[in-house]
């Protein structure tokens, strides 16, 4: 089940204080959990450099990835555990998938009125639309909502937990297994922070999906009234970027996160499961993405029309064509993974005649020894081809040359 949110407006202040405080008490146990923390690729208790600068977190099993995949920082990512009401992203992805019409009325079943634990109160006979059920799930987690949607799409709770396997299987989620569409514990329920991480990636890729996880409150209505329930997410308006996306709790699964911001055009997925208290989990996701933030941002790696050498045109005596970056060039870069570099591939000579903008080569952008950046390299300038009469010249003076010493063309020069 799901607990419900505090007011709006509620400080999460006093508990970074608490939080704060158990640190200073952390468990033998925890200390061996850190040793499986991994920051990128690289195992952290192997790399001393990483130990400085990857974040001190307390949660059992999590993972910081990026909207791309990329992972940033990991605990645990592969232990399977129960994942209470984050199921729920999985419940939202199928129904939107196999509903075309979000305003298709449904009628609640008894079984979703009697399912019990987190509920937004729904009466069996009861009609709503899709997207009034889908709000009241994701916003505020209704367990008897995701039962109505379960029932009404897949036309029972096991034909709807077929749906939602089938899915899992499709986004390789190997470690994922559901047995129904509201996170209740079941022993054979369970998923991994990474897999919930790209659940929520996928699932937010859904314009319906992301603008209803961002929502802060929730109208559902109940016989001739409408109450408004507020949403469980209490980083949604508090944290800086914050953009969704789901919360969870169950006694086996403890308190679980899904959180998603975005900030200078980086959105980062943080999954927290199995802190101990409601606020912990908020802290915790707070402290990650401001740690993601810190070390992960876009970052200008090229610019344009710089010189990176003089290519020699064969054609000439001791004419070269300056090989310039074609464009400004902007990407992502995780700064802990080392310092980004620029090599230079470009022709050793050219034969007029040259056009302006012709590519003459590359520049690979690397960091840590991986490629991260490609930006086409070419000419500055047109370079004719020569004349009659200046190729008669130059061949004049080249047998001069070959026979009194001198250039007979431009050396290529590569410009640091």
């Amino acid at each position: 089940m799901l607990v419900r949110s505090s007011p709006p407006g509620r400080s999460l202040l006093g508990v970074t204080v608490v939080l704060s405080v158990s640190l200073v008490f952390a468990s033998p146990a925890l200390a061996e959990i850190r040793g499986t923390d991994l920051v990128g690729e690289r195992q952290v208790v192997a790399a001393p450099d990483m130990q400085a600068v990857a974040p001190d977190m307390t949660t059992p099993a999590a993972v910081l990835a990026t909207s791309d995949g990329q992972l940033l920082w990991a605990r645990e990512p592969n232990a399977e555990r129960a994942m209470a009401s984050t199921t729920k992203i999985m419940t939202a992805i199928v129904v939107l998938e196999a509903v075309s019409d979000l305003a298709e009325m449904v009628t609640v079943p008894p079984e979703a009125a009697r399912v019990g634990e987190a509920d937004v109160g729904l009466n069996a006979g009861q009609k709503l639309s899709v997207r009034q059920l889908l709000e009241a799930m994701l916003v505020h987690s209704g367990n008897d909502a995701a039962t109505t949607l379960a029932v009404h799409v897949g036309g029972s709770i096991q034909g709807f937990v077929d749906l939602m396997n089938e899915k899992a299987l499709s986004l390789n989620l190997e470690h994922t297994n559901f047995t129904n569409p509201h996170g209740l514990d079941d022993p054979d329920h369970h998923t991994t922070a990474a897999d919930l991480a790209i659940m929520a990636q996928y699932a937010m890729s859904k314009p319906t999906f992301r603008e209803m996880v961002g929502k802060r409150t929730v109208d559902v209505p109940a016989g001739r009234t409408t109450q408004r329930f507020e949403a469980s997410n209490l980083l949604l308006g508090a944290y800086d970027g914050a953009t969704g996306v789901k919360t969870g709790w169950t006694n086996d699964a403890g308190y679980c996160l899904v959180a998603s911001a975005k900030r200078g055009g980086i959105e980062l997925f943080a999954v927290i499961l199995g802190t101990k208290t409601e606020n912990a989990r908020f802290v915790q996701a707070r402290r990650l993405l401001d740690w993601g933030f810190a070390h992960y941002g876009v970052r200008e790696v090229a610019s344009a029309e710089t010189t990176t050498a003089l290519v020699a045109v064969t054609d000439y005596l001791d004419l070269t064509v300056p090989a310039v970056v074609a464009e400004t060039t902007s990407t992502p870069v995780f700064d802990v993974l080392g310092e980004v570099s620029t090599r230079a591939s470009v022709a050793d000579e050219l034969r007029a005649p040259v056009a302006r903008g012709q590519r003459l080569g590359t520049l690979s952008v690397e960091q840590g020894g991986r490629l991260i950046a490609q930006v086409p390299i070419v000419s500055a300038v047109d370079v004719p081809a020569p004349g009659g009469w200046e190729r008669f010249k130059i061949g004049v003076t080249r047998l001069w040359r070959r026979v009194f010493g001198g250039q007979l063309r431009a050396q290529t020069v590569n410009v640091p």
